[in-house]
């Protein structure tokens, strides 16, 4: 009789430790499937570049999403501030402390700029894996994107 309760402790204690670990490690998997990067608005006076980081590499799929933590109210739109949006993507204001998300589903770089703010600027740079030789090309050429 005492066997067998043991056996059955033992094996209960066994489900709970397998059910336990497989639950923490499909958790695990859905945080690593999303890959999703933030890039901070910061105070957009005049020469100043109020995307942090301003530029940024990411891959096919990934999700940007922008955090106002400035006191003033943002408004990302995709395209540039001198020839104006480009219909990508755009959102609608951006109130201190609110966010903003754009999941990047094309490769190629992407400009950005505060519509509320034109003269600040960004770039996202989205390749098909991390580091390629497009990615370091296209990161050359945006390099002084957000001083412009």
């Amino acid at each position: 009789m005492h066997k067998k309760i043991g056996i059955t402790t033992f094996v209960l204690y066994l489900v709970v430790f397998l059910v336990y670990n497989m639950t923490d490690s499909a958790y695990a998997d859905v945080q690593t499937m999303t890959n999703e990067t933030t890039i901070f608005i910061t105070d957009c006076g005049a020469g100043v570049a109020c995307f942090s980081p301003c530029q940024i590499t990411i891959i096919k799929g990934d999700t940007i999403t922008w955090v106002n933590s400035d006191s003033s109210t943002h408004m990302i739109t995709s395209g540039s501030g001198q020839s104006g949006p480009d219909g990508w993507f755009a959102s609608s204001f951006i109130t201190p402390h609110g966010v903003f998300s754009h999941k990047f589903d094309r490769i190629g770089p992407f400009t950005y700029f505060d519509n509320l703010h034109p003269s600040s600027a960004g770039v996202v740079i989205v390749g098909k894996t991390k580091d390629s030789a497009q990615d370091h090309l296209q990161q050359s050429y945006f390099l002084d994107w957000c001083s412009r």
